[in-house]
């Protein structure tokens, strides 16, 4: 009899390199394996290569990563205790033909043994990357569930008719479809699941904390102007590096700190005294660097990827109280008591002289509130209803299925005879 309790399902999780920069896929993975036996799986992107040498650093990188033992979780800046992280083998060039029809043995048959190696038997499939599709249907999972936190097709460099092909698989076949805006969620319905919104949560107590009792300020930060206007995240394409630098001359005496890993093709404003790149920190520090901002900005590009952005730093802005300017993204209005929104260069700067002077303790609080009950608890108590739900339903249909077969069975002819 087949056991499909939510509480002893094992997780697979396709999600990005883990412990590179937190993100929502990584929070829902933490929650998730207090109560199931979980791998982790990094998915890596599949980009165009182009012979540069940004392109070889992340290719040698690729590399050491699948030579070297697997990472321990307690290693990572986003600890993961309890669970195992893997690393699959993959050819970086062009997925198609020989390429994809070994890329996608070598991912099925890599997790296999990872699964073996563990003893987890008919895991979930909790998908975030597209490539993922590639294991679907080679691992004996017992459920499928694709998390869309992006309009991935429009992700840089992405082959796009690859990246469409793999997600229609993924939309055909989830059993479950989570989206963490409003926009995927007109766009992102499935065959078998209608899409249900999830969006991004926040450690609020940890966020929270910081900024009712400060810690003492970074020593990178101790000696810079103020007021601190500062973004924290991965700084990527969707970024926009030359609002940035106009908000950086506009301000000459303010600090523009970035805090967070430089990803794919992205520029950061050089040639500027108070623009100050200070790398990634760890999640537990995190808080202590972004509880002294003055202000926290969100300076995304506005195109067709950004509008379907729910971005992940907002309530972590809020939750430390802090004036938040951004540019439009389609679920700031839900916000707009507490966000500040600038459409233009110009508009960006107006919002933030006023946010330096929308400092009262009655508009924190509004912050703290807007924040305070957006949980990754209770965003992955949601996913483990969904899920307990979703394996009730087919064990319906797979008990329906067995007795119309076994009454199939009994009402065949015996074998020989004739009529």
């Amino acid at each position: 009899m087949k056991n499909n309790s939510s509480d002893n399902c094992p997780f697979v999780i396709f999600g990005d390199e883990w412990g590179l920069h937190p993100t929502s896929v990584q929070h829902l993975a933490r929650g998730l394996a207090e109560n199931h036996p979980l791998l982790y799986v990094n998915t890596f992107w599949q980009r165009r290569f182009r012979w540069n040498l940004d392109d070889a650093r992340r290719a040698w990188h690729k590399l050491r990563m699948l030579a070297s033992p697997a990472p321990r979780t307690s290693d990572s800046i986003l600890p993961l205790p309890g669970a195992h992280l893997y690393s699959p083998p993959i050819i970086p060039l062009k997925p198609a033909g020989a390429v994809r029809q070994c890329n996608r043995l070598l991912l099925q048959n890599s997790v296999k043994r990872q699964l073996r190696k563990y003893r987890f038997e008919k895991p979930a499939l909790f998908v975030t990357l597209p490539f993922a599709a590639e294991a679907v249907g080679g691992l004996d999972e017992r459920l499928l569930i694709y998390y869309i936190t992006d309009q991935y097709c429009e992700m840089p460099d992405v082959c796009r008719e690859y990246i469409k092909d793999l997600e229609q698989k993924l939309l055909s076949e989830s059993d479950l479809i989570f989206v963490t805006s409003r926009e995927l969620l007109k766009d992102k319905n499935g065959r078998k699941s209608p899409a249900r919104l999830l969006p991004h949560g926040v450690d609020f107590n940890r966020f929270h904390s910081a900024a009712v009792d400060p810690p003492e300020i970074p020593p990178e930060l101790k000696h810079l102007p103020r007021p601190i206007l500062g973004f924290h995240g991965t700084l990527a394409p969707w970024v926009d590096s030359e609002l940035l630098r106009q908000v950086a001359r506009a301000f000459p005496r303010a600090s523009i700190v970035l805090i967070g890993p430089v990803w794919i093709d992205f520029s950061i404003p050089r040639g500027l005294p108070n623009v100050h790149w200070i790398g990634p920190r760890s999640y537990n520090d995190l808080p202590n660097y972004a509880a002294h901002f003055d202000i926290g900005l969100i300076p995304f590009r506005q195109d067709a990827l950004t509008a379907y952005v729910n971005p992940l730093k907002l309530l972590e802005y809020l939750a430390l109280g802090l004036p938040v300017v951004s540019t439009p993204l389609p679920d700031l209005p839900h916000f707009a008591n507490v966000v500040s929104v600038a459409a233009t260069a110009d508009e960006f700067i107006d919002q933030v002289k006023s946010a330096l002077h929308d400092r009262s303790p009655e508009r924190r609080l509004e912050r703290f509130a807007a924040a305070a009950g957006e949980s990754w608890e209770a965003r992955v108590n949601l996913i483990e209803q969904h899920v307990q739900g979703a394996l009730q339903n087919n064990a319906r249909i797979e008990s329906v299925e067995d007795h119309a077969n076994a009454v199939l069975k009994t009402s065949l002819p015996a074998e020989g005879l004739i009529s």
